[in-house]
């Protein structure tokens, strides 16, 4: 191998080649790739763990894009060229570094009566090295220069904010159904409540008593009794992965797995039914700290269970469990140093790796567990997201972490008229190039009531285990074994300058941004950016949002509600509350997610839960907030708990404001849509620690009844 070998790049310089030179669209090798088969070049870009099965494989990217924490895949790229480098993993590396990469292009010569072109192409026995890092002179200039050569001038696009059909005349003549004899909780302005609904052209014509609403029927209105149940909105969660809850559902449950040997008889129970060989997938709507071990079960005990598979178990977004052949198709051994940002547990005594992975560790057996399925098979699990949704009186969500492969199914979804959830979705960038790429691909699409292409998500820190703390973590035996550890903060390659002018190009588009902060300082990396771009553009009617809202400061809250930044809250401490106390310590642990604090500070506040990381049960959700109880039976800051009528605000007419819908749904008032769930209890007049039993018996989304259950 030349390492000295430079190719002209497109301006006859001699930095390198940008990535799509050599990999064109459809993945496919270039006719300048073909010219160089078997040459050494020098290419510069990011690295990100690889989808491809093979050990070791790296993926070099345009822009830094960093794999997602639900499945382990790398959004929204356009191209990449896959790296084998010579040190396993490119240890020390992070996935926002601008890296130099020199190596031997391969292109794999493809089997008889394989069609041309060839596929298999990728930069083999590759060295990489880093550029000069940001604060120097000469790390000023490579960043410049990346960015130029990478940024090749992207047409302007409109600067609009997503446009939905202006709200419908409901006409004039009888009601379609009456809903009647009900205990109808409005949310309205003044919380009133009502016997009784009209529904006509699904959407409430008439709130009110009995009487006052029967005179809306005619011979063929529908009369249904609701037998003194109570009624409610519609419920909205504002945070919840709905593609990914459709993903998870084929996988091994475990949220009633008490013990580890719970856990290894489901395993081996779907291992009885799997061909050797074939990858085993545990759910992530899960906690180890309802196993009476109180931890994740090792690569040994999964070897057990499933000797013949390998198995992924992962728990939530950003920790998985493996067993050996899983490592092994990971590339991982007992040897291997850990990544930047992640921890491979290891055994104290032995210091063999446990199979336990956390953060950026994770990534790396993710990109070799089962990808995503195809379109008509994730079609199929969407619509069971929504149908499980709908069970629980859910009839609008957000969904924040989306790409194009989402978007594509999505829009088949509407346009086979197959919705039942209403849908937000967020684009998911991590820099400046995947912003331009997320606005571009939002505008080009089209909102109506059921499905708005709404915005921009970002994610600055990890999850419990990786938040970016102003104090460092606590040490945890076999796990945290780092005093000065402070988790992740995940700001692009260019720092908060470049986040700041991400957010620039989604305020100058009329879009909302929404932001992914744990600890707390990366709250407050967050929203003194939000506030630098608030100084410029207006934010406050975009309803920009902070998500999650773990350990906020006082100057953050006070920041926020000045400039008019938005909170939406969710139930992570129900199973996450364990690993909170112990990372953490109890004080951070019982401090975080203050809903009363933030509620008193003026904020505007939205729930959800976050699923599948945790259960979708939004009953569960809005129990934990008025008791801040846990799965585990103990609470945690019982002084942050709010009222049952104040946590049903949150998930419906809160989270309407949020997403800027509020004068279409989130209350039952005469106009909105007919959106609306009834219920087995009265969650605001029981017992608080009755809340979590609660279920939907009739969902209805526009007058039409998706979800019935005992009525």
């Amino acid at each position: 191998m030349n390492p000295d070998l430079l190719v002209p790049d497109a301006t006859g310089g001699q930095h390198g080649l940008a990535v799509g030179a050599l990999v064109g669209p459809d993945e496919t090798a270039t006719a300048l790739a073909r010219r160089l088969d078997g040459a050494a070049i020098r290419i510069r870009g990011y690295l990100a763990p690889s989808l491809s099965p093979r050990p070791g494989r790296l993926l070099l990217t345009e822009a830094s894009l960093a794999p997602c924490h639900l499945c382990g895949n790398v959004h929204g790229v356009p191209v990449g060229l896959p790296v084998e480098p010579s040190a396993a993993m490119a240890t020390g590396i992070g996935m926002h570094e601008p890296v130099e990469v020199t190596g031997t292009l391969s292109l794999g010569v493809p089997e008889a009566g394989e069609p041309d072109p060839i596929r298999d192409i990728a930069l083999l026995d590759a060295e990489v090295a880093r550029l000069p890092q940001p604060g120097t002179a000469a790390g000023t200039e490579a960043r410049a220069w990346l960015r130029e050569f990478l940024d090749e001038g992207s047409d302007a696009v409109a600067r609009t904010r997503p446009q939905r059909p202006a709200r419908p005349v409901t006409g004039t003549g009888p009601a379609d159904i009456i809903l009647t004899n009900g205990n109808f909780r409005t949310v309205d302005r003044v919380s009133t409540t009502a016997e009784a609904v009209a529904i006509r052209g699904g959407r409430f014509v008439a709130v009110g008593d009995a009487e006052e609403v029967a005179a809306h029927a005619g011979p063929d209105t529908e009369i249904v009794d609701l037998g003194g149940r109570t009624a409610v909105p519609g419920l909205i969660d504002s945070h919840i992965h709905q593609f990914y809850l459709g993903l998870n559902l084929p996988t091994v449950q475990l949220l009633d797995a008490r013990s580890v040997a719970d856990v290894q008889a489901r395993i081996a129970e779907r291992a009885a039914d799997t061909r050797a060989g074939e990858w085993i997938v545990g759910t992530s709507g899960w906690h180890e700290s309802l196993l009476a071990e109180g931890r994740m079960p090792t690569r040994w005990e999964l070897d057990e269970a499933a000797p013949d598979n390998p198995v992924i178990v992962p728990r939530g977004g950003h920790v998985v469990t493996v067993n050996s052949r899983a490592l092994e198709r990971a590339g991982i051994t007992d040897e291997t140093p850990d990544p930047v940002g992640g921890v491979i547990v290891r055994d104290p005594a032995s210091g063999a790796a446990t199979g336990v992975l956390l953060e950026t560790a994770a990534y790396f057996a993710r990109r070799v567990a089962p990808l995503i399925p195809s379109e008509d098979e994730m079609a199929v699990l969407l619509k069971a997201a929504m149908k499980e949704l709908n069970s629980y009186g859910i009839v609008s969500v957000t969904d924040p972490v989306i790409d194009e492969t989402g978007m594509a199914v999505y829009r088949r979804l509407r346009d086979e008229d197959a919705i039942t959830v209403r849908t937000e979705l967020l684009y998911k960038a991590a820099d400046r190039p995947g912003t331009e790429r997320g606005i571009a691909a939002m505008q080009a699409e089209t909102s109506d009531d059921m499905l708005c292409f709404a915005g921009i998500k970002f994610m600055l820190d990890g999850g419990v285990e990786g938040a970016r703390l102003n104090e460092p973590y606590r040490i945890v035996p076999g796990e945290q074994p780092h005093a000065d550890y402070r988790g992740l903060l995940m700001t692009p390659p260019g720092g908060e300058d470049e986040f700041v002018e991400c957010l620039k190009l989604v305020a100058e588009a009329g879009m909302q941004a929404q932001t992914h902060g744990v600890g707390d300082e990366a709250i407050d990396v967050i929203i003194r950016c939000y506030a630098a771009v608030a100084e410029a553009v207006p934010i406050a009617d975009l309803r920009w949002t902070l998500m999650h809202v773990f350990l906020p400061t006082d100057e953050a809250i006070e920041t926020m509600r000045r400039i008019g930044v938005l909170a939406t809250v969710q139930d992570h401490p129900v199973l996450l509350g364990h690993n909170q106390r112990r990372w953490w310590g109890d004080d951070r642990a019982a401090a975080a997610i203050p809903i009363r604090r933030l509620i008193d500070a003026g904020l505007l506040v939205g729930g959800g839960t976050d699923g599948p990381v945790v259960p979708v049960d939004p009953f569960l959700s809005m129990w934990w907030m008025v008791t801040r109880g846990t799965l585990l039976g103990y609470t945690l800051g019982e002084d942050q708990a709010i009222s049952a009528a104040e946590a049903l605000e949150l998930y419906t007419i809160n989270n309407a404001r949020i997403m800027g819908v509020e004068d279409e749904r989130g209350s039952i008032e005469p106009g909105k849509h007919a959106d609306l769930a009834v219920l087995s209890q009265d969650i605001v007049e029981i017992d608080a620690d009755e809340i979590r039993n609660t279920r939907a018996l009739l969902t209805m989304v526009g007058g039409k009844v998706v979800h019935r259950d005992g009525m």
